[in-house]
Order: structure tokens, then sequence, then C-alpha cells
């Protein structure tokens, strides 16, 4: 097995950019498993002073007993259709760091499907990606990039999206920023980002460019992706992945254009119209009056917005200061070629 095909794979992106999408794609290699969304990883490490040392066996007991009691929607780990105990298990005889807890995990899913290679899909990680690569060095990244307009009008229109459009502008900027920020210092054999409307457009060449970046084969069957959707998607995300189940099309490019009022085009474009040209998004340069109420909410949410992100920052980096531990998982190259 080359050194490739061991690396973690995680897909990242804005939230309604496409990144289901690519993550049942891939699902459907042969040696690739990518299981349902979770949120227990973000969680561990934000706590990991509550583990301390994973060295240490009784560390080791705690973040056990930590992942028994949070086995449910809160992290949706229930979603993987595994034992609880093999988790507590894996992560009590080997996990000597937060990287090599979550590997059990992930790992434990893969050996489910008989695949040899795990990967994760979350994305806000493209938010995170300095503290996703200390957990796993070797990880490859796929940034999935869509139109900004349809990406917000389509999270407007989610019933787990609470934010509101002067969010979702800055949600969607953040993640344009930062994979941007990602491309420039990531090596190419670690970073990839991919337009989801190149995409849907020419779905086997770029399944053919994502398996080349991630070093494996190109098999046909990854685009018949909905022969295992109704196993891969949980019940209860079919509202708002119905489409997983279809067959893979343009349709859904530039709905923008009827699902958003005027104003709120002329609002995103203003605000993000940077981001939208360098992704080669043409501007409508719709005229309407953004409403008077909506001008003080963005200016307003841009100052909340970014103060936040500061605060988040500098927090993780007080945490970091009082944790010299280990985070990764010791990577394993006896099987290199």
């Amino acid at each position: 097995m080359s050194a490739n095909n061991q690396k973690p794979i995680f897909i990242v992106g804005c939230e309604r950019s496409g990144t289901t999408l690519i993550r049942l794609i891939l699902h459907s290699h042969p040696n690739i498993a990518l299981p349902p969304q979770t949120k227990f990883l973000k969680k561990i490490y934000k706590r990991r002073l509550r583990w301390r040392n994973l060295t240490n066996e009784a560390s080791r007991i705690k973040l056990g007993r930590w992942f028994a009691e949070h086995f449910d929607k809160r992290t949706k780990l229930s979603d993987l259709g595994l034992e609880v105990g093999a988790i507590q298990k894996e992560i009590i005889s080997s996990a000597t760091s937060l990287g090599a807890a979550a590997t059990s995990v992930f790992s434990l899913y893969s050996r489910k499907f008989n695949k040899p290679r795990w990967g994760d899909k979350r994305p806000y990680y493209i938010k995170y990606l300095k503290q996703l690569l200390a957990l796993f060095p070797d990880a490859q990244i796929i940034h999935v990039v869509r139109d900004g307009r349809d990406c917000i009008a389509s999270l407007l229109k989610m019933p787990w999206w609470k934010e509101d459009l002067v969010y979702s502008i800055f949600n969607w900027q953040e993640a344009i920023r930062k994979g941007k920020h990602a491309s420039r210092v990531l090596p190419e054999e670690q970073f990839i980002e991919v337009r989801y409307e190149d995409f849907v457009t020419h779905p086997e060449k770029w399944t053919r460019e994502l398996c080349r970046f991630l070093g494996e084969e190109y098999h046909p069957e990854m685009l018949r992706f909905q022969e295992t959707a109704e196993i891969a998607v949980p019940d209860y995300k079919m509202p708002w992945h119905s489409a997983t189940r279809e067959p893979l099309s343009s349709t859904a490019v530039g709905r923008w254009q009827k699902d958003l009022e005027k104003w709120q085009i002329r609002l995103i474009e203003n605000a993000a119209g940077r981001e939208l040209k360098e992704w080669g998004y043409e501007l409508s340069g719709v005229n309407a009056i953004i409403p008077l109420g909506e001008r003080f909410k963005y200016y307003k949410g841009l100052v909340e917005y970014r103060l936040n992100g500061w605060f988040i920052s500098g927090l993780d980096r007080f945490i970091s200061l009082f944790y010299p531990w280990p985070l990764s998982k010791q990577i394993d190259r006896t099987n290199d070629t």
C-alpha cells in the first residue's frame, strides 16, 4: 500500500456546497469509507484538557467514558452503526493521542465495510484546518466550492440552519478565504479545490482527478453512488439530501436566481463580490434597494462575526499553552512504497 493510500481524507467547504455528494462518490470507492457527518471531533479537541495525557490508561478510560455518555444526537456517533463498547475498547487499548482516538472511531467504521482507508466529511472543518492538521498531519483535504448565492439560498431553507442572511454571507466568505489561504501554504498533494458546478457538469473527469489526488484507482461504480445512498445517508437527513438518491445532474446550479429576492442578491454581491468573481461566478448586477434594517444588521453582524472569530482563535491558543502532550497519531510508514 502506498503512502497516499494510508492518509485520512477530509471533505470541507461551506455548508450546502456539495460535500455530501463528494462523500457518497468517494464512499462508493472499494477502498474508501466515509461515514455520515458526526460532531464529536471538535468536541473532544475543545475539551482536551479534560483528558490530558492520553499515554496514561486512566486518561484513556476517561475519554472512553465520554464517548459512551455522548453516544447520541449531540455527537451523531449513533449514526455510524457502531457498538459503543467497541469504541471504548479501541480507545482504551491504543488511543494515545486525540488523533489516535478519532482514528479508532473512523477505522472501526471503515472495517465495517471491509475497506482499508477512512475519511470524514464536515463542512466547517474548513475553518479549523490548522487544528485538523495538528490531529492528522498527513491528511488529504478536499475543499468543495459552490456559488455563494446558491449556498446561501439553500442554507436559508434548511430546518437545521438557524442563522440569518448576514451570517450566511460571512460564513461562505470565510470558507472561501480559508481555502485560499490553505491553497497557498499546503502542498498540492495535501490540498485540492473543486467547484461544485464543474463537478456536476463533468463528473467523471473530476472524479478521476480526485482519485489521482488521493492516489487511488478510478472505479466506474463511484458514479453510481445512488445505489449506496440509502445505507450511507441516515433517513432523517433525506428531506434535505433527497438528491442523493437521484441521478447526478446540474439542475441545482443557479437556483439562487429564483430562490433569492433581488435585495438579497444585491447584498450578497456587494459583500462577497470579490470572492465570487475570483471563483469565476459572474455578478448579476441586479439593481435593488437593500432595506435599511438589513444594512444595519450587516455592519453589526460583521463586527460580531469577527470578534467571535478572534475570541475562538485566542481561546484555542490559550488552551494549547497548557496542553504539552501529543495531539496526532504516530504515522506508520512501514508499508510505504
